[in-house]
């Protein structure tokens, strides 16, 4: 087990070292030491000790490594690596389900826009949905042989850009003991920050197979 300051002083030519009898030198060099490689004070570590943590910090789900088992991004670390992804509705998430979110919504960007994309980003951001049905044609109006007759026939104006998301919150769901109109602000940021900016949407909120709440975007 070497002393400290012995790491710096080692390095140093012979002459030096062969000089410090008093071992000022050695103490000066163990302060410097304390700087660079190894702090005992966790709200002051080291430079080397800070290098080495710089991976957890990208790490919302913790890293593999042996040597870092328990090693993952700080919470106060997290709105910053959110917007890095260029998650926008962030503030709206616990940490934990952040750090859900942060892992894995890269690789969804690659169908950004589509309706495959927003139900896999509906369920990455929250846990309790089961169902989950998009209708981008919800008004299709009187149809030849789409339209039934005194049940969904009416006349209305064509609608191109508009569609429908229709979502089913499981029972036992975290979600469904949160106030409602929370819920439904969450879901309604994550829809607003996925869909295409030149589209409006219908949303219809249940618990289960009960019809809860219906609300509609102008």
């Amino acid at each position: 087990m070497t002393a400290r300051g012995d790491r710096l002083l080692h390095s140093l030519p012979a002459i030096y070292r062969a000089a410090d009898d008093s071992g000022q030198l050695r103490a000066l060099l163990a302060a410097f030491e304390d700087i660079l490689f190894a702090s005992d004070d966790l709200k002051a570590p080291a430079i080397a000790q800070q290098i080495d943590a710089i991976p957890a910090l990208f790490a919302p789900l913790g890293l593999d490594a042996a040597d870092h088992a328990h090693a993952r991004t700080p919470d106060r670390f997290l709105p910053w690596l959110a917007q890095w992804v260029a998650f926008e509705p962030y503030r709206l998430f616990s940490a934990d389900r952040l750090r859900i979110i942060i892992a894995g919504i890269v690789p969804l960007y690659g169908r950004r826009g589509t309706r495959r994309y927003l139900k896999a980003l509906l369920r990455l951001c929250f846990e309790g949905i089961g169902e989950i049905r998009i209708d981008e044609n919800p008004l299709h109006g009187f149809t030849i042989g789409r339209a039934r007759l005194g049940e969904d026939s009416v006349l209305v104006r064509e609608a191109p850009f508009r569609f429908s998301i229709d979502i089913a919150l499981r029972e036992d769901a975290g979600e469904a003991h949160e106030p409602w109109d929370v819920f439904e602000q969450r879901v309604r940021a994550v829809v607003d920050f996925a869909k295409p900016a030149h589209t409006v949407y219908d949303l219809v909120l249940r618990r289960g197979t009960t019809h809860a709440k219906e609300t509609a975007t102008p």
